[in-house]
């Protein structure tokens, strides 16, 4: 969304030589946006995807002058670093400084410290938690529920279930980010959503359970997130039940020696670190895959996917499109709370990272795979 400037460039990501920022690049380039210009802290082990414009001179989050040079001369600035407590504002207060809108793949709202930027909001567009959780977890609920946004004071009902997971290819920044907030006190972790309050130690951590759509035996850990209390509060939803789930004998026995949480002594860092591994471990020889599943008042959708960070990616891309194209109202917005959410998700469902999205008009453990096609 270009507002009263010259841009030469479409796009600029930073972070672009991680898994999250390559799969940014790959879908800006699919979709024919450019130029598109990348920013790496060092020299890429391999090439980023052809077409893309490689920034000359290293970008560090932490280093206020870089970032505020590789932003000038941007329409949209998308962050894909990690973890939001490391990274902070920085790169969305960078982007707006210089004139462009932007796009986080954290959910820099949950930071407790205020932004620096928010008068700027009056004139540029800021979408954080745009990537697959948060983000595109939060925003399928909407197909299902659509046209029952409730009234302030309006009533509350029905109750949805959605779970988030796979085998992951899992970066040390998300698993920091998994981590950290399992090591926050508040019931986050067995909690429940019901009539309007968090209900804690409400919900069992599943252990070698069997889910539809997740193959194999896999750990679900019910996980109420900002996310989770949001899609409650906009669609006026009586219970909220909300699961991540891992695959993987290594991940599985991490999180059962962590019972969803951290051991005594331990460090946020160091689980982080043990858990990134585990991932690794259970990903040797194997094809990684994610899935959201959702099912609200009878009725279901799955979305299936290559992987975690490759969904990340997309959704951020696909958030960069919006706002070029201008759909997209001044201010700061989450990525679930996007508007025309069926129309988000056709797109997306056309990109590679992408592997099948269904609408079914029943229980999911009732139903099978093929019917419903969306």
């Amino acid at each position: 969304m270009n507002r009263g400037r010259t841009a030469q460039v479409a796009v600029g990501v930073v972070g672009a030589a991680g898994a999250v920022g390559r799969a940014v690049l790959e879908e800006l380039l699919r979709l024919g946006v450019g130029p598109v210009r990348a920013a790496v802290r060092r020299p890429p082990g391999r090439a980023l995807p052809p077409g893309a414009g490689l920034w000359p001179d290293p970008v560090d989050v932490t280093d206020t002058h870089a970032l505020a040079a590789f932003c000038a001369e941007c329409r949209v600035v998308v962050n894909a670093t990690g973890p939001v407590r490391a990274v902070g504002h920085r790169v969305v207060a960078a982007a707006l400084s210089a004139g462009a809108d932007a796009v986080d793949v954290n959910d820099t709202a949950e930071l407790s410290e205020p932004p620096s930027y928010a008068r700027l909001l009056r004139w540029r567009t800021a979408v954080v938690g745009a990537g697959l959780m948060p983000g595109l977890a939060g925003l399928l609920p909407g197909l299902l529920a659509g046209g029952r946004e409730r009234e302030e004071g309006g009533p509350r009902g029905g109750t949805l279930t959605v779970r988030v997971g796979g085998l992951p290819d899992f970066p040390p920044a998300a698993a920091r980010d998994f981590m950290d907030r399992l090591a926050r006190p508040g019931g986050e972790v067995t909690a429940v959503w019901r009539d309007g309050r968090r209900v804690p130690g409400t919900l069992a951590v599943e252990r070698a359970a069997r889910l539809p759509y997740f193959p194999g035996a896999v750990t679900a850990i019910p996980y109420l997130t900002e996310e989770a209390v949001a899609v409650a509060g906009r669609y006026g939803l009586r219970e909220v039940r909300w699961y991540t789930v891992f695959g993987g004998e290594h991940t599985r026995a991490v999180l059962d020696r962590h019972r969803a949480g951290l051991s005594p002594g331990r460090s946020v860092a160091a689980a982080a670190d043990e858990l990134s591994r585990a991932t690794l471990t259970d990903l040797a020889g194997r094809t990684p895959y994610q899935a959201v599943t959702c099912e609200l008042d009878g009725r279901s959708l799955v979305l299936t996917g290559t992987d975690s960070s490759a969904l990340t990616g997309t959704s951020a891309a696909h958030a960069a499109l919006a706002l070029l194209s201008g759909e997209l109202p001044r201010g700061q917005l989450h990525f679930a709370d996007l508007p025309d959410p069926a129309r988000l998700t056709r797109r997306l469902a056309q990109a590679p990272a992408v592997t099948g999205l269904r609408l079914l008009d029943g229980p999911l453990a009732e139903l099978p795979l093929e019917e419903g096609i969306l």
